[in-house]
């Protein structure tokens, strides 16, 4: 079985709606003066996307894993992108781990993400007291989709990221697909480095 972990999507998020122009938003929504305590997310979705987008069946979903994972034992990564395929689960995100200048990095993020330049949506982590990090979150749509992967990180390096950045597809974090995984799965399926 896959590690358990806290789901830190399960708390509350402030996320930009283009009721107010970004630059107050960001102002008003630094991830180092919100409180994890508060609110888990800072989110901004480029606003034409935010209606378009459909969930996957995610309770069919794990119903499935549940009762392969009885059945098989080995989980190979093949056999995650036949389920990503028959659910329609084909979204991911960039990874980016940033302790200095967070506020500023994600700035020119959200404001990328907004006017369309990279992924359809963002999220960083808030001020967590007993953590020095944050990881913000760029979305692309399908994670099969390599050119397009390639194209926003290419664009988030354009907007001078320069971490070490890592891509996870969303259905390795719904099935609980962390790093030392009984199966060895690498739950990351692209990096990259500058």
């Amino acid at each position: 079985m896959a590690a358990s972990r806290p789901n830190k999507d399960d708390g509350e998020w402030i996320i930009y709606k283009g009721d107010m122009p970004i630059d107050d938003f960001l102002k008003r929504n630094r991830p180092t003066q919100i409180e994890c305590s508060q609110y888990s997310w800072i989110s901004v979705w480029r606003h034409s996307d935010f209606s378009k987008m459909k969930s996957p069946d995610k309770a069919s979903l794990l119903k499935e894993w549940e009762c392969n994972m009885e059945n098989f034992g080995k989980i190979t990564s093949d056999y995650i992108l036949q389920l990503a395929e028959e659910y329609d689960y084909k979204t991911g995100k960039w990874l980016i781990y940033s302790k200095p200048a967070i506020d500023n990095v994600w700035k020119r993020v959200a404001k990328a993400v907004v006017a369309g330049k990279l992924g359809y949506s963002a999220k960083v982590s808030t001020h967590d007291p007993e953590e020095n990090a944050h990881v913000i979150c760029v979305y692309t749509e399908d994670f099969t989709n390599e050119e397009h992967v390639r194209k926003v990180e290419e664009n988030l390096r354009k907007e001078g990221i320069t971490a070490r950045m890592t891509y996870k597809p969303d259905i390795y974090t719904t099935l609980g697909i962390y790093r030392k995984n009984p199966w060895g799965l690498r739950p990351t399926v692209y990096s990259s480095h500058r």
